[in-house]
C-alpha cells in the first residue's frame, strides 16, 4: 500500500510503500496517512494524492497547475 509522508502543515512531503504493520519512523512532525485509491474503467488501480499535496485531515487538496511556458 502507498502512504503519504504528511508534515504538521498538511504538505505532503513523500510517498512510500509501506505494509502498514512494521514500526517504521518517517521523523519528527510528520505522520503518515494511507493514500485513497480508485478504479478506473479498465480495472486499473490509481491513487489519489502524491508529492506536492496537501491533507487537511479529510481531504486531498492538488498543487495549483504549473503555469505554461511560453515556447519561442
Amino acid at each position: 500500500m502507498k502512504y503519504a509522508v504528511v508534515n504538521n502543515n498538511g504538505e505532503v512531503l513523500n510517498v512510500i510503500v509501506w505494509d502498514g504493520k512494521e514500526p517504521i519512523s518517517t521523523g519528527e512532525g510528520t505522520t503518515l496517512v494511507e493514500l485513497p485509491t480508485f478504479v478506473d474503467s479498465e480495472g486499473a488501480t490509481t491513487y489519489c494524492g502524491g508529492f506536492g499535496w496537501t491533507y487537511n485531515g479529510t481531504d486531498w487538496i492538488a498543487p495549483p497547475p504549473a503555469e505554461e511556458e511560453e515556447l519561442i
